[in-house]
């Protein structure tokens, strides 16, 4: 008997949905580790991702980050018991094939403690540190800026978005609420990822000025042009003040992510000025204003510079200058009038110098192939390193005792975090990055590392680099390291001694 038209077009329709349903079920053709710690970062790739869905592992969702038809980015839940889990997804209510995936414990490597690795090529900044020891990283997605929020031992907590990547370093206020830049926007996010108010000025380029909290409670930073300095009422994130600047505030070239200090206007006094500079046509000057939001002085600095200065212990103000004999120098300021003090020439003047302080105002000054302690009262200096390496901004520990900077021998190699003694300069420890020589895939370090308040780890942020076609799965990793001079140096250097790179054969973990 012939079908009717009816039940031909009813058998129609269901095959139309059982194919339909069929192409958008999401399958999983690899994940790029078979075996990862817990808040490790898995890769996914595959087809009928769709634009968005859930990963599960061990039966538990995971945090995600970049989410495509074809690829996904999540993290190892830190509650996956240890040993095989099984990893799925789920899109539209369509749930994918199963893929094993061993759960391991973090453990550490030699004097890394532990690595969190971020789904981005770049951490251009060190991270920001919580009163309670919470970590927040802030870096380029492939089209937001990605957020994550870590425990002291490297465990991922929560994971937020922001619009674009980081334009200067996140900050933590003293409840630990986390200040972010990023263009024209700020945002404040809560210790629990919620985003509490964020703050626009579409009239400016970029925030060059970390948003910080002063010793009011109020928040300050810097535009680049728009309304120049300003501070915001940290509930609300209403503006307060805002200052231009005379000469304008404005920034030349890339966003270089300076932070702002507080300061006594006379030694000794209360804290009642704080100093911002960015890197401009004018002299590159450092700005003082108080903290009503008058500019009290900007002392130029003789050309475009791009790193902040520092403070001693009575307010004195130190920075990288372009006024010395044979070109960069350290410039020291009055902060009572911004009149310049003295002017340092270091050992090797014709590059870039890096600036720390320690707690005795010791000046630690790095240019290329040299690192020098200058006596920040006389001028003079205590004692000089030719390391010959190509080093970069340095951190103190709270105790004044070590120094530590991250670098790299030569251009082109893979980078390394060093430890000198603040006392003499003789080089205490090396942990070797991981990475092959120019043109192979490399970590390098960068921003001044991240030091507890204790004195016991540096958090050391890192970019990636591989000269030729962009990396297929872009990452960079944030380094836990211990300081205690007594563990063995990290094994991504097994072999390595300084200046020597023959040795290195270390892949990225």
């Amino acid at each position: 008997m012939a079908r009717s038209a009816q039940s031909i077009l009813v058998t129609a329709l269901l095959a139309a949905g059982l194919a339909a349903a069929a192409a958008a079920q999401p399958v999983i053709t690899g994940i790029q580790s078979s075996e990862l710690p817990r808040s490790g970062r898995v890769a996914i790739s595959g087809s009928g991702f769709g634009s968005a869905g859930e990963v599960f592992i061990a039966g538990l969702p995971a945090l995600t980050t970049t989410w495509t038809g074809s690829r996904v980015v999540a993290y190892v839940p830190e509650a996956a018991p240890l040993g095989s889990a099984p990893l799925y997804l789920v899109v539209g209510g369509e749930q994918s094939n199963e893929v094993a995936l061993t759960v391991t414990a973090r453990q550490p490597q030699g004097r890394v403690r532990w690595t969190f690795e971020a789904d981005s090529s770049d951490l251009w900044y060190r991270p920001a540190l919580a009163p309670d020891g919470t970590l927040y990283l802030h870096c380029n997605g492939a089209v937001d800026g990605f957020i994550y929020a870590l425990s002291p031992d490297g465990a991922l907590l929560w994971i937020q978005t922001v619009d674009w990547y980081p334009y200067a370093p996140p900050t933590a206020g003293p409840d630990g609420t986390l200040y972010v830049g990023s263009i024209y926007t700020l945002w404040a996010i809560s210790n629990q990822g919620e985003i509490l108010w964020q703050f626009e000025d579409p009239s400016a380029q970029g925030i060059q000025v970390a948003p910080t909290v002063g010793p009011d409670g109020s928040v300050y930073g810097g535009f680049d042009l728009g309304i120049g300095a300003f501070a915001l009422d940290a509930a609300s994130g209403a503006l307060q003040w805002s200052n231009r600047g005379d000469p304008p505030m404005h920034d030349y070239g890339s966003p270089f992510g300076t932070e702002v200090l507080f300061g006594p206007s006379t030694p000794g006094g209360p804290i009642d000025q704080l100093y911002m500079h960015q890197n401009n046509y004018s002299g590159g000057p450092v700005y003082a204003f108080s903290l009503d939001g008058d500019q009290r002085f900007a002392t130029g600095l003789g050309g475009d510079i791009a790193h902040e200065p520092v403070l001693d212990t009575d307010g004195r103000i130190y920075a990288p200058s372009f006024a010395g004999s044979a070109g960069w120098a350290v410039q020291a300021i009055d902060p009572s009038n911004g009149q310049t003090l003295w002017i340092y020439d270091p050992a090797n003047g014709n590059g870039m110098e890096e600036l720390a302080i320690g707690p005795d105002d010791t000046l630690y000054v790095v240019t290329p192939g040299h690192l020098e302690a200058v006596d920040a009262a006389t001028a003079t200096r205590r004692w000089l390193n030719p390391t010959y390496y190509v080093m970069d901004r340095p951190s103190v520990t709270p105790d004044g005792t070590t120094l530590v900077l991250s670098g790299v021998p030569d251009y082109g190699d893979p980078g390394f975090v060093k430890a000198f003694s603040a006392a003499t300069g003789e080089e205490l420890w090396t942990v070797g990055l991981p990475g092959d020589p120019y043109p192979g895939f490399r970590v390098l370090g960068t921003d001044h590392p991240r030091i507890t308040p204790d004195g016991a780890t540096a958090y050391v942020s890192t970019f990636t680099v591989a000269d030729g076609s962009p990396p297929a799965d872009p990452r960079s990793y944030l380094f836990a390291i211990e300081l205690d001079p007594t563990p063995p140096d990290s094994i991504f250097s097994d072999g390595f001694e300084s200046g020597d790179t023959s040795a290195w054969s270390a892949t990225v973990p």
